[in-house]
């Protein structure tokens, strides 16, 4: 019953957010955009979303490496089906899929597999969000992004910021770090004070025996590489489409959608992916037909890369959805 209302929920959020990205499109004129596009480029961008599905496994293999060591098959494995889940889950349910499925690969604890989830999140949304503010300052299109998506994106920043400080402090001052998160949280609810400080505990006794300083470059490498990807294959569609925008519109365009998506949504971040594209190509002047076209295009790709790198794994290995589904973080 609980499942049902959620994505009952969902999907009215996606309905909602869908109506309000397009309502002021002409879905004629969108489709006849569609065929202007380059398909060299589209094939580019294809290629971006396969490097990105390789480059995220990679990254999640050095990460969880101290607490639960991976073949680059297994690796590959886990991070493809979870990123599957976590797209076409509702409410983004599909977060607990890589802690579940390490902890049946590995028998590693789901609280320190969760961990690794929010730093890698951490990681991701800062980085992200520092590149939305650089790349509109450095094209000068500062100035013409609307008020509202600069404070979304300000507030982004502050909460990814203060989540990787988080995870940092409980590094480097870990009891002083503890007990500034468990004291608020506890006025909450103990449960949920007990479950994040054994959740950070978990993760951070890991992070604690990486072996090298190579493993945590390897982690920045490949984030940066990942991210890089994202926004050079949204830049390539641009070209596809003939508008002459500068490189850093794909950065630009790949944060805002990132913002946009945080909102919890259906299936698919339907309505608030397809919102985060008008939204962001409305800061570079193309208008709401061009734009849809170019969602038009994005969207179903990335769908299926995603579904056709993940899907094959959901049938091996004895791996249940309905598991994975109600998985919930395992008790110490």
């Amino acid at each position: 019953m609980k499942q049902a209302l959620r994505l009952i929920v969902s999907l009215a959020l996606s309905v909602v957010f869908l109506w309000i990205a397009f309502r002021n499109v002409d879905f004629h004129a969108a489709l006849g955009h569609v065929g202007d596009v380059s398909m060299a480029m589209v094939g580019l961008y294809v290629l971006s979303l396969v490097f990105i599905q390789w480059a995220r496994a990679a990254r999640w293999q050095v990460l969880v490496a101290p607490f639960a060591p991976l073949t680059r098959a297994a690796a590959f494995r886990i991070s493809n089906l979870g990123s599957m889940l976590v797209l076409v889950l509702p409410l983004r349910l599909g977060e607990f899929s890589r802690p579940y499925l390490l902890k049946k690969e590995t028998g590693a604890r789901m609280t320190a597999g969760m961990g690794a989830v929010v730093a890698e999140r951490a990681i991701d949304g800062l980085l992200v969000t520092l590149a939305f503010f650089l790349s509109t300052f450095l094209s000068g299109d500062d100035k013409r992004v609307p008020a509202g998506l600069r404070w979304a994106a300000l507030l982004a920043l502050l909460f990814f910021g203060g989540a990787m400080a988080v995870v940092v402090g409980a590094l480097l001052w870990h009891d002083t770090a503890v007990g500034l998160i468990r004291r608020p949280l506890a006025r909450i609810s103990d449960k949920l004070a007990a479950r994040v400080t054994t959740m950070l505990d978990a993760f951070v006794d890991g992070l604690r025996s990486l072996p090298s300083a190579r493993a945590v470059a390897a982690v920045v490498l490949w984030t940066a590489a990942y991210w890089a990807a994202n926004g050079l294959g949204f830049w390539c569609v641009m070209r596809g489409f003939g508008w002459m925008l500068p490189v850093t519109a794909g950065f630009t365009l790949v944060s805002i959608i990132v913002i946009a998506i945080m909102i919890p949504a259906g299936p698919g971040f339907l309505g608030t992916f397809q919102g985060g594209i008008l939204a962001g190509l409305a800061v570079y002047g193309i208008g709401a037909n061009e734009a849809a076209a170019y969602g038009l295009v994005v969207y179903p790709l990335t769908v299926v890369v995603s579904v056709g790198f993940g899907l094959p794994y959901l049938f091996t290995r004895s791996t249940r959805l309905s598991d994975i589904v109600h998985a919930t973080p395992d008790a110490p």
